[in-house]
């Protein structure tokens, strides 16, 4: 199995990663989190079932993921998993957790994650997802969690023949947020995507680290992640798609695209393709840049003030990772979430 390589424990300080790390280099744990948090009590930990938009609504705050396989089992398809944090207001606390999602031979879901919190908090959760054959899973993240928070989500995800997985990550930052996906991707016919988008202020941090091991013929990747970053904020995206020996017929597509909208902002990007088969499509792509001038005067001259037109034009910018989505109710979800922060990005 693709999985992480470093074992962390968000309580222990001697676990932490350093910039000594490679994986690690832009996102130093360590400097984050100089010591560890306070762990919540389980008087906070919080388990409801409830209707949300036509979802089975499960809570798992504090990283309580133990009944997660039951809540799927129970979900008809529909899953609102619900990691807002409960720690308490005025001190660190700390909440790590794991667990697992497997999907039968042609079983489907939708599942949306939501890591929305109020409090300072450190935490550390693991999902692993495995997919029988045929199996299809519709995964979206939303990360909008306090700017004090550090935090790092880690998933790993095993693939099966004729399988699908689609991963669509919305991110704001923090203090420290890392977002880290492994795959071990199965081929014959199995298709994987991994799309994000990013929209950092002030001081934020987010990663988005993802890791894709193709060891099977005939298999599909493809990757759409696109940011802006703003103020002294910092974006880190790191993407590595191994094709090993024998994997013929890979399609595999990697692109990153990110603006810079002042001079302080920071963007930090390492795709990597490495490839050992032969009859492979592979390509990746960064793009680093800024706002376009022409669009933004062109919006003005239309009558359109400063901070609206570059909320619009920011917008739009990131929206094509969002139109992907292909439920209509979470679509519409993140299309308003995403709207909403592009206008805080200059107070509207």
């Amino acid at each position: 199995m693709n999985a992480p390589a470093r074992k962390l424990d968000i309580f222990d300080p001697a676990t932490y990663p350093t910039r000594r790390d490679e994986e690690w280099k832009y996102s130093d744990l360590s400097r984050a989190l100089r010591e560890a948090p306070k762990a919540v009590g389980l008087s906070h930990i919080q388990a409801e079932v409830a209707d949300f938009n036509g979802f089975y609504w499960h809570c798992a705050g504090d990283g309580q993921l133990g009944g997660l396989q039951e809540a799927v089992n129970q979900a008809k398809g529909r899953l609102y998993l619900d990691m807002g944090d409960f720690g308490t207001e005025g001190e660190v606390s700390g909440y790590q957790g794991e667990g697992h999602i497997r999907l039968g031979a042609g079983e489907s879901l939708i599942l949306l994650e939501d890591y929305t919190g109020a409090f300072d908090y450190a935490a550390h959760t693991t999902i692993h997802f495995e997919l029988a054959e045929g199996a299809s899973l519709i995964r979206v993240v939303i990360l909008d969690e306090p700017e004090t928070a550090t935090s790092v989500r880690r998933s790993t995800v095993k693939t099966a023949p004729d399988s699908v997985y689609k991963q669509y990550v919305f991110a704001t930052g923090a203090a420290f947020q890392r977002f880290e996906t492994h795959v071990d991707h199965a081929g014959h016919g199995a298709v994987v995507e991994m799309n994000g988008a990013y929209l950092l202020k002030d001081k934020a941090h987010f990663d988005y680290t993802t890791r894709v091991r193709h060891a099977e013929i005939d298999g599909v990747t493809n990757q759409l992640i696109k940011g802006l970053v703003k103020d002294r904020a910092t974006a880190v995206f790191q993407g590595r798609i191994l094709v090993e020996r024998g994997a013929d017929g890979t399609d595999a597509r990697m692109h990153h695209q990110s603006l810079m909208l002042n001079d302080g902002a920071r963007v930090r990007a390492k795709p990597e393709l490495e490839i050992y088969a032969d009859d492979v499509q592979c390509a990746h792509g960064n793009t680093i840049g800024a706002m376009d001038e022409a669009a933004l005067f062109f919006c003005q001259s239309r009558g359109m003030d400063e901070a609206t037109a570059r909320a619009l034009l920011m917008q739009a910018f990131v929206l094509p990772v969002a139109e992907q989505i292909e439920d209509e109710t979470v679509r519409d979800m993140v299309l308003n979430w995403i709207e909403h922060k592009a206008g805080g990005f200059y107070g509207l």
